[in-house]
């Protein structure tokens, strides 16, 4: 059991510059006192316990209280250990500061969880698109994926718990990240009516079987999404121009 958890938590490590980040620095200060316990054990004749406590007194540079170098051999290998020392405290506790105090270990976890529960999402709902119109049919279906290319949103969707991707629709590995495969339906609801287009191309050459719901930005291309594979698309200029009618009592 705890070699699965510790398998499980290096294959994770791996794949996360963040955490080989926090690793490295965690082997950097472990490393760190190792030699120079092992250098003062040897040039000055101290026990392992006084070694380690000296070791880091220097590199703490909290000063010397009953252990203090002697030797000349012991005076220059601490002038190089504070220099050195000094220098990787600093990488250490600034990294692993970064990691704790930013939030950058609990956002790396929490990516890893979204994979996990993407990884056994079955016929949900993927939406590419963030926008006004996105926000709105996301509070709505369940379950459902969100795909965008701003950071920002996404990083704010996964804080409030959604299962959200960064990515850009129109390419495969994007699609395929947010479960293309096992889906039952993609909203296509994009700013721009050439990435719609592409985006149902690359969907329904992943999944033929999905369903597609596009937005269209323009009249024209309404009829071009249509040819492409998109089961219903709806045209917010229309639909809004007719809105408007109806409002001032225009008949059709």
């Amino acid at each position: 059991m705890i070699r699965m958890v510790v398998k499980k938590f290096l294959n994770f490590s791996l794949r996360h510059k963040a955490v080989k980040n926090l690793i490295l620095a965690v082997v950097i200060a472990f490393l760190m006192i190792v030699v120079g316990s092992f250098a003062y054990m040897k040039l000055i004749g101290l026990s392992l316990v006084d070694a380690v406590y000296f070791t880091i007194t220097t590199i703490g540079t909290v000063g010397y209280g009953d252990i203090h170098p002697i030797t000349p051999e012991a005076k220059i290998f601490t002038v190089f250990f504070v220099l050195v020392g000094v220098s990787l405290y600093v990488y250490v506790f600034s990294t692993i500061n970064t990691m704790l105090f930013e939030g950058k270990l609990l956002e790396v976890f929490k990516m890893e969880n979204i994979k996990e529960e993407l990884a056994r999402l079955r016929d949900h709902t993927i939406l590419c698109g963030y926008g006004d119109v996105g926000e709105i049919l996301a509070g709505k279906i369940k379950p459902i994926v969100i795909v965008d290319k701003d950071n920002g949103k996404i990083t704010s969707l996964i804080s409030e718990g959604a299962l959200a991707i960064v990515g850009d629709s129109t390419m495969p590995e994007t699609l395929n990240k947010a479960g293309i495969g096992r889906a039952k339906a993609i909203i296509i609801a994009l700013d721009s009516d050439p990435n719609v287009l592409f985006t149902i191309l690359t969907a329904k050459e992943l999944n033929h079987d999905i369903k597609v719901y596009a937005r269209a930005n323009r009249r024209e291309s309404v009829n071009k999404m249509k040819r492409v594979g998109a089961d219903y698309v709806v045209c917010l200029p229309e639909l809004g121009g007719m809105e408007l009618l109806k409002a001032i009592g225009v008949k059709e």
